[in-house]
């Protein structure tokens, strides 16, 4: 059996841009909390603190706290993980031969899967073939 990856091209990309936005806001809270952070002693209580109160401004005058801007970007990054995972589908395909069947012109032929349309290749017309027997 032959194992097949289609991805949803919309989903997948619009996933991967989430991850990468999420990323980057994640990059710029360590680079704002690390010269601080890397100082002192007790490093988790100094990172929850600083957190809290530092305040990122934004284009206009937008002031944004950096705890907000941390969990935006892991919510952004986890959400477009999700999204990336649900975008794909392996499918299955069998190896074995089918014997379809014209219902026009009644010849037969093998393939290797159903199709739900198929062009006959005797009579050459675009057809819904029958599903004679599986090999």
């Amino acid at each position: 059996m032959k194992k097949v990856l289609r991805r949803e091209r919309s989903g997948y990309i619009l996933g991967l841009i989430l991850c990468l936005i999420g990323l980057i806001l994640l990059a710029v809270a360590l680079w704002k909390l690390w010269p601080h952070v890397s100082v002192s002693q007790n490093a988790l209580t100094e990172l929850w603190s600083y957190l809290w109160k530092e305040q990122l401004e934004l284009a206009l005058g937008i002031e944004l706290r950096l705890i907000y801007l941390t969990v935006l970007g892991i919510l952004m990054f986890f959400s477009g993980a999700v999204m990336v995972a649900l975008s794909q589908k392996w499918f299955t395909l069998s190896g074995e031969a089918i014997l379809l069947t014209c219902p026009y012109c009644k010849n037969q032929w093998k393939t290797s899967r159903a199709k739900g349309w198929a062009e006959c290749p005797h009579c050459r017309q675009f057809i819904q073939p029958q599903v004679a027997k599986r090999s």
